[in-house]
C-alpha cells in the first residue's frame, strides 16, 4: 500500500487522504492511516495544513519530500 500511495502523490502532490484512497482503491482505515503515518515517520511524504475559516476548511495536503521521490524513481 505504501509504494501505491507514493506513486499517487507523484502523480498528485497536495492530494487529500480521502483523495489518494479513493484512487489507490482503499478504504480509509487503520491500515491505510497507519500506512500514511509511516511513510512520514521515514521523511517520505510531509503536508500542510490549511485553515480557511471563510470556508469552514481545515485540511491537510499532502506532498512527497526529495527523499520520497528518491525511493520512487529508484523503484521505477
Amino acid at each position: 500500500m505504501k509504494e501505491k500511495i507514493l506513486a499517487c502523490l507523484n502523480r498528485w502532490p497536495g492530494a487529500r487522504k480521502r483523495f489518494v484512497a479513493s484512487e489507490i482503491h482503499s478504504p480509509v482505515n487503520g491500515i491505510f492511516l497507519h500506512s500514511f503515518r509511516e511513510l512520514e515517520d521515514i521523511g517520505f511524504i510531509q503536508h500542510i495544513t490549511i485553515h480557511d475559516p471563510a470556508n469552514m476548511e481545515f485540511y491537510d495536503k499532502w506532498y512527497l519530500t526529495d527523499v520520497g521521490y528518491r525511493a520512487i524513481m529508484n523503484v521505477d
